[in-house]
């Protein structure tokens, strides 16, 4: 009856049947359904996890392609077929194993960018990184355009055709080893509002190999904005490198053919090859960052040189290191 308060239903002692009896109350009484209360979208540390866009200065990259030749030098992607030839580099052999284009300076500012944007996204797990040629070519300080979106689709493009046999640290394996391994998988454009279809954002997806790495915290860290203020693409691959290797006080490596291919600097001549290094030593010396100078000078042997680092004395670390690259 309305208003009545049912009274309580007194259980039997023994439990088989007071189980039977509560199993039964329970099919009995009308399902009500009370709507989940919706979970909440946790912020990763660089913005909205759907976004296609940057929302921090701590950019990184994993820390074997920062000190692996596997980059040349110029701005573009190349148009021709890389040698399938070995070489060595400051870490070991690399070797690139695929007939595609080689890997230029844009295509190492977009990986820079994808590793980047994956650590905001704070899912280890997450393999797609969500984003757009609109919204990297803003990051990368391009103008829009029918230009810009083809360069970087063809940059993308290179980077996942991309294969390499090469000496690194695995970080599952914790140890130095040669792996032959990819950048990434694949990668979709994002689509444009249509009739009965919203718009969303492309992706890229990461190798397994690269994603690996990535999810075990072997990362080095840099200003995504000391990054773009280096015009050259052989000084925006000096800075990384630097970051990459760590030393306290002064910095000193010969300047031979491992340091030249790990930078991709493929100039024939030598005199050309430390040209080029000069000029991007003096644009990270000119630049706001940690560095007090960086130089070219002789070596004690004939035509020898040596690449020369020196960090500011008050130097506590840049702001974008991870706390094992505070102290090198």
């Amino acid at each position: 009856m309305s208003g009545q308060v049912a009274p309580a239903i007194r259980l039997p002692e023994d439990p088989d049947l007071r189980a039977v009896i509560l199993q039964a109350m329970a099919a009995a009484k009308p399902f009500d359904p009370i709507p989940a209360e919706p979970t909440p979208s946790v912020p990763s540390p660089g913005g909205r996890p759907e976004s296609a866009r940057l929302f921090s200065d701590r950019a990184c990259i994993e820390s074997n392609l920062a000190r692996k030749g596997l980059w040349h030098s110029g701005a573009s992607y190349g148009t021709g077929i890389v040698e399938l030839i070995a070489t060595h580099d400051r870490l070991g052999l690399v070797e690139r194993i695929d007939p595609g284009p080689p890997l230029g300076g844009v295509s190492f500012d977009v990986l820079v960018w994808v590793c980047s944007r994956w650590r905001e996204l704070g899912t280890p797990d997450a393999r797609h990184v969500p984003f757009t040629l609109a919204g990297l070519a803003d990051d990368l300080g391009w103008r829009r355009g029918g230009g810009a979106s083809v360069e970087l689709a063809r940059a993308v493009d290179s980077l996942t055709q991309a294969t390499f046999r090469a000496r690194v640290f695995n970080a599952r394996l914790r140890e130095v080893r040669i792996d032959t391994f990819g950048l990434l998988d694949r990668w979709e454009r994002g689509e444009r509002d249509r009739p009965g279809r919203p718009s969303h954002p492309g992706m890229l997806v990461l190798g397994d190999w690269l994603h690996e790495q990535l999810r075990r915290g072997h990362l080095t860290y840099v200003s995504w904005r000391q990054l773009r203020e280096l015009k050259g693409h052989t000084a925006r691959r000096l800075l990384a490198f630097l970051e990459a290797e760590r030393f306290t006080g002064t910095y000193r490596r010969p300047v031979d053919q491992a340091l030249l291919a790990t930078l991709g600097i493929t100039a024939s001549r030598s005199f050309h090859q430390r040209a080029t290094l000069r000029r991007a030593a003096e644009e990270v010396t000119l630049a706001t960052n940690r560095y007090r100078r960086v130089t070219i000078e002789p070596g004690l042997g004939r035509d020898t040189h040596l690449l020369v680092a020196e960090r500011l004395r008050t130097d506590h670390g840049s702001p974008c290191d991870a706390p094992w690259q505070s102290v090198r």
